[in-house]
């Protein structure tokens, strides 16, 4: 079983590896775990680490081809194009489901939903939308395993609740409400959070600065 924190690193790892094939730069064919930790901003002993859940891959100096290491993360992952679905087309929304690097991604968005009908017959996509109520019966219908819940927080709870009885296996919460779940995978993306994190990086680098010169007076 590999542990959830190499499991969100190996994630990383495998968009990055398809990052670089894609990019088709000359060393994009062969990759090294110094390299790897490098551009992810961790350390290489990590990295080995992560790479050794796959069966032998962890050898220290070792290049590895870029392709199949990829590949080797899929299947040992369990990656595979999903269907998933936007809740609330709103800013957020809408912008996701016209991002289009989707379409090079294990992730198909095959429905969005919002509570305010008039929206629904504005947006002007090739993507089904529906009205918020039919959440349950089209994430049933349709297979739909991941949902990107943009929705305003006021409803995010109902959504929340139609999502579950519809059998969706995992959310994106982008809304300010935590969500919790034992059958659900949930990952809630706080963006002021976020902010806070980067801002401690900023004061510590100045701070550091600041530590460096006065050492030298």
């Amino acid at each position: 079983m590999i542990p959830k924190a190499a499991t969100e690193r190996l994630s990383v790892m495998y968009t990055l590896l398809g990052q670089i094939l894609e990019n088709g730069t000359d060393d994009a064919k062969l990759i090294s775990s110094k390299r790897i930790g490098k551009l992810l901003g961790i350390l290489t002993h990590t990295v080995r680490k992560d790479l050794s859940f796959l069966g032998g891959a962890g050898s220290p100096g070792k290049r590895f081809s870029t392709k199949e290491l990829k590949d080797v993360i899929a299947e040992k992952l369990g990656l595979a194009k999903r269907k998933a679905a936007v809740i609330g087309l709103g800013k957020i929304g809408t912008t996701i489901m016209e991002y289009d690097k989707f379409s090079s991604s294990e992730i198909e968005i095959v429905a969005g939903f919002d509570s305010d009908i008039n929206r629904i017959d504005t947006i002007k996509t090739k993507i089904p939308l529906f009205p918020s109520r039919e959440i349950g019966e089209i994430v049933k219908q349709k297979g739909i395993e991941i949902a990107f819940l943009t929705s305003s927080p006021e409803s995010a709870k109902v959504c929340f609740e139609r999502l579950e009885a519809g059998g969706i296996k995992a959310i994106l919460n982008f809304t300010p409400i935590i969500l919790e779940s034992e059958k659900i995978h949930i990952r809630n993306i706080d963006f002021i959070l976020e902010s806070t994190i980067l801002s401690a990086m900023i004061g510590l680098d100045n701070l550091e600065k600041k530590s460096i010169a006065n050492n030298k007076k």
